[in-house]
């Protein structure tokens, strides 16, 4: 739900017209107040320029006048005849050409005060003392601006999306905010020139009662730490260093088994701010794949270019007990994780049509003719994630898939191998296998490309990349092979391990283990 003021902001005002809100564009126009309350600026420009509009009305009958019930973000002008004459020579052959025609003078434009000057100073910026958090809102305190170039202020919870303050006494709140996420409050003056820069932004998370965080804390107690990876599914890299892929899975791992799994999703809580600055929560839910480890899988993949944030509440949380002991969340729990995902990079591979295409940032920029495994050999169904297992140079053999060197025996150097799971899936180039790309399968697994194509997708991707393959005739892919194997867990079960989405209240901490023993041919 996006923030609006609190109600006891709104009790000081006398209302005449009810607020406007435009959700589809996040935009929200402040109430109209009486004379001397916290008018909307931009309702204040708009009534100016009206005022200027009808005092030309008055004077030029020919002029248009836009209709005040239009529903337009601009008026088009029509022309009229112009009030000053002319002489026309052809018109009147006996014209006296030599004479000297009077032509009144054009009136001068009349100024529009709702624009400013240019070149105008903008408003001076307020200095912002504090961000006080509450049950899903938060209060600011700011040092107003003495200065008569500053007539309102504007708040805004992110930098994104900016609202009026009710008055100027030095405090403005924002309501309706989700408990347990971070937010960045930011402030700025306003004033006929337009907007200062915003002061800010200072971090605050809006919090509620809370019976998991009691004020005394039981005894006895230990204190309960967490290790945090955004590159939780084996990319092979620190999420913290670098930007990933849309396939990532961040993990949360507890220093003791956790008995209160639901106070510890009740307080975490993830959000992404996009490229345009606008933050939003990710729809998504956390699963425990032990009793200490607990990973979020958003409901579909990331969103790209973007900064993730998971904030974390779980200090002086009640979590359950071990033995005789309260397990309490670590004061170092109040924190918040921060990864950044980089372009959005999706795969798919239709094995019926043997082609991949990829799509960038949602738009289609690759497609390539491929061939996967043939019949007793098919390449899994289902998500694979891209990690740092890459090679430029590899033989594949025979040998290591347990084969009878007198019934199949191959020996085959290849370029640009791409892993996409431990029990031996690779994209890579098949010089061998030219003739049948983009038309038959024959491989033992592997998706085999045209180097240039396979040389593409080892220089172009990154860990955290998805492949997504479908209709290969294959086994879905297992929940333990690879980093994209948890991805493959139907979404109904994937809510069961999360003790706040399964019915039960209680999480399914099964982890589908297997290995790669348990998919290799006898031999291999």
């Amino acid at each position: 739900m996006s923030p609006t003021h609190p109600c006891w902001c709104l009790q000081k005002w006398r209302t005449r017209t009810p607020a406007v809100s435009r959700r589809g564009s996040a935009t929200y126009i402040a109430l109209v107040t009486s004379l001397g309350g916290p008018i909307s600026r931009r309702l204040r420009s708009a009534a100016a320029v009206a005022v200027v509009f009808g005092v030309l009305a008055a004077a030029s009958p020919g002029a248009a006048v836009a209709d005040e019930s239009a529903d337009t973000d601009s008026v088009e002008s029509t022309s009229s005849p112009s009030a000053s004459p002319t002489v026309d020579p052809s018109a009147d052959p006996s014209a006296d050409l030599g004479s000297e025609t009077s032509v009144e003078p054009t009136p001068e434009a009349v100024p529009d005060p709702s624009v400013p000057p240019p070149g105008a100073a903008l408003p001076f910026r307020p200095v912002l003392v504090a961000v006080t958090p509450a049950d899903a809102s938060a209060i600011s305190t700011y040092l107003p601006v003495d200065d008569p170039s500053v007539t309102g202020y504007q708040i805004s919870p992110d930098g994104y999306l900016w609202f009026d303050c009710p008055d100027l006494s030095g405090t403005c709140g924002l309501s309706s905010l989700t408990n347990g996420r971070e937010y960045r409050v930011s402030l700025r003056s306003t004033g006929p020139t337009g907007q200062s820069a915003p002061s800010g932004p200072i971090a605050t998370i809006p919090t509620a009662s809370d019976w998991a965080k009691p004020k005394v804390l039981p005894k006895p107690r230990k204190r309960v730490t967490a290790t945090f990876e955004a590159a939780g599914n084996g990319l092979g890299v620190s999420g913290s260093r670098v930007k990933l892929g849309v396939g990532t899975l961040p993990r949360l791992r507890f220093s003791e088994n956790i008995t209160n799994k639901a106070a510890v999703e009740r307080h975490l809580q993830v959000a992404a701010t996009t490229p345009s600055g606008r933050t939003v929560n990710v729809p998504g839910a956390w699963g425990w794949i032990s009793d200490e480890t607990v990973v979020f899988r958003p409901k579909n993949y990331w969103p790209g270019n973007s900064t993730i944030r998971i904030t974390s509440t779980v200090n002086d949380t009640v979590l359950g007990k071990s033995g005789k002991k309260y397990l309490v969340g670590s004061k170092a729990l109040r924190k918040t994780y921060v990864f950044r995902t980089d372009r959005s990079l999706i795969a798919t591979v239709d094995g019926a049509k043997k082609t991949m295409t990829v799509h960038v940032n949602g738009k289609k920029r690759k497609n390539f003719k491929v061939s996967l495994g043939k019949w007793g050999w098919e390449t899994r169904n289902g998500a694979k994630v891209i990690s740092t297992d890459k090679e430029d140079y590899k033989v594949y053999r025979s040998e290591s898939l347990g084969l009878d060197p007198e019934v199949e025996f191959y020996e085959l150097p290849s370029k640009w191998n791409t892993r996409l799971t431990p029990s031996g899936e690779f994209l890579h180039t098949a010089s061998w296998a030219y003739g049948r790309l983009g038309r038959y399968n024959g491989s033992h697994g592997c998706t085999n490309m045209f180097e240039d194509d396979a040389k593409w997708i080892f220089d172009n991707t990154i860990p955290g990349d998805v492949v997504n393959y479908i209709k290969t005739g294959g086994d879905m892919m297992e929940p333990w092979n690879g980093p994209g194997g948890l991805w493959n867990i139907p979404w109904n079960r994937w809510m069961k391990k999360s003790a706040l989405s399964n019915a039960s209240g209680k999480a399914d901490t099964t982890s589908d283990d297997g290995s790669v023993d348990d998919v290799r041919p006898d031999g291999a």
